[in-house]
């Protein structure tokens, strides 16, 4: 995002934090009955920023029981996510972006066997390759606490609803309810039809990438 919708992101995740009275993380799992107004009010929140193009949403679907990780990541399943992460990062932001200005990459703090600086250097070095991107792109390839970063948590409760809403576990019985009515929620304002589907070319601020394994 841009330095000036950064801060508009930051400043309206905090008035959110305010008028309802919600300090503590946020979080997906924490959704509840007793939240769930606070919960959507965090949603509107989002989308406001997100039909204005202040942040947009991408996300990439992938089934993990269908990767053979003894086959294709030498037995290592923190690889398969780290490849990933790359594919996200390549397609989503640097092919698209890479040549306007400099990428901040921040996740969310993990235990990982593949160095996050590894895979910056790998992301730029595509970048030359293959996009003629000469600028080393990728400034920054980081990890932080989500506990610490209100992007970090949005993001959380965004992506916990579209996995939701695409294992279809907000049309089961005997679900939170809550959470079921924040994925229906989530759902209805992409304006995608579902989440099991790639969003079309077209779409831009809010997308659904659906990878498939290589064969096992």
């Amino acid at each position: 995002m841009h330095r000036d919708s950064y801060q508009r992101a930051y400043d309206a995740l905090e008035a959110f934090s305010e008028n309802h009275n919600m300090k503590a993380e946020l979080k997906w799992s924490k959704v509840s009955n007793q939240k769930l107004s606070a919960y959507k009010a965090l949603v509107d929140c989002f989308f406001d920023l997100n039909n204005t193009d202040h942040l947009h949403f991408h996300c990439l679907c992938f089934d993990s029981h269908q990767w053979n990780h003894k086959k294709y990541n030498n037995g290592d399943s923190d690889i398969g996510l780290s490849k990933l992460y790359y594919q996200l990062i390549l397609h989503k932001f640097v092919k698209t972006h890479g040549h306007k200005g400099s990428l901040y990459v921040r996740v969310d703090h993990r235990n990982s066997s593949t160095p996050l600086e590894t895979i910056r250097s790998m992301l730029n070095a595509t970048a030359a390759r293959d996009h003629g991107i000469a600028t080393r792109p990728v400034k920054q390839f980081v990890s932080e606490d989500s506990k610490k970063c209100r992007l970090l948590q949005l993001n959380d409760v965004i992506l916990g609803a579209v996995c939701a809403a695409r294992n279809s576990r907000h049309l089961l019985e005997g679900g939170r309810e809550a959470k079921k009515e924040l994925a229906k929620l989530v759902l209805e304002k992409s304006g995608l039809d579902g989440f099991e589907r790639n969003s079309p070319m077209s779409v831009k601020r809010f997308t659904i990438w659906n990878m498939n394994a290589s064969p096992r």
